[in-house]
């Protein structure tokens, strides 16, 4: 009888190993291979690594919805026209290929600015301060995008529609490691009042940087605060993963 009970629980012992082990492997196991798993039958394995287009960079959405204007008319220079940068610094060496950002119109304008017709992306060095970007020179890259960037409702956010965009660059951008570098992307529009604004982000250093009419039609540049929503993408490496699956029929 001994021998018995010394049977039942050393086999309760390898099940709930076999168990913690299927727990656990699961937890690595991707939602395209479970998927898979359960139609195809059992697997034991490790899926190889793989190169694919995924973030290196990320300023998510701040929920308040707050828009900050980055938008101009034709003829460019009016007085309502405003640009914004936010900068971003990477820890390694990345190549961006695509840059997605957040965005939408501001409701206090009431549509003046009407909808969205072309945007320019720009990416620019920081001057020898590392304060704010070099405006003063040409950008680093420069892309007339010539639409308006797949502009897409993801619903409202904090009471305003907002706008997902995307613009894959033409030739990618090498960002080295450690330096700080600056996005500006301006909205162009057809109207009497540029309204067009980036979604609000967080995750950054809490500012960005302003170009905007003043007093009397003068042009301030300035730093302001909020950072803003948006996103750089390239080629990351993708990790394998042990996965198991049992499926009992």
């Amino acid at each position: 009888m001994q021998g018995g009970y010394m049977f039942i629980k050393s086999h309760r012992s390898l099940l709930l190993f076999l168990f913690a082990f299927i727990l656990m492997s699961w937890s690595y196991f991707s939602t395209d291979r479970r998927a898979q798993a359960s139609t195809d039958g059992s697997y034991l394995g490790i899926n190889a690594s793989t190169v694919v287009t995924g973030p290196i960079f990320i300023q998510p959405r701040d929920p308040s919805g707050k828009l900050l204007l980055s938008s101009w008319l034709e003829p460019d220079g009016s007085n309502g026209d405003r640009y914004v940068w936010d900068n971003f610094t990477l820890q390694k060496t990345e190549t961006i290929t695509e840059i997605d950002w957040l965005g939408g119109y501001d409701p206090m304008r009431f549509g003046d600015g009407g909808p969205v017709i072309d945007f320019s992306v720009s990416i620019y060095p920081s001057i020898a301060a590392n304060t704010e970007p070099a405006v003063a020179y040409p950008p680093l890259v420069e892309y007339q995008i010539g639409g308006n960037a797949g502009e897409t409702s993801i619903g409202k956010v904090g009471g305003i529609t907002m706008y997902a965009y995307a613009f894959n660059l033409p030739v990618p951008f090498i960002a080295s490691a450690g330096v700080k570098y600056w996005v500006q992307i301006e909205a162009f529009q057809h109207g009497s009042i540029p309204d067009w604004g980036f979604s609000v982000g967080t995750g950054g250093d809490g500012s960005h940087y302003v170009k905007e009419s003043g007093a009397g039609g003068d042009i301030i540049y300035r730093s302001a605060p909020y950072d803003v929503a948006f996103t750089l993408l390239g080629p990351i490496l993708d990790t394998p993963r042990i996965y198991l699956s049992i499926i009992i029929r």
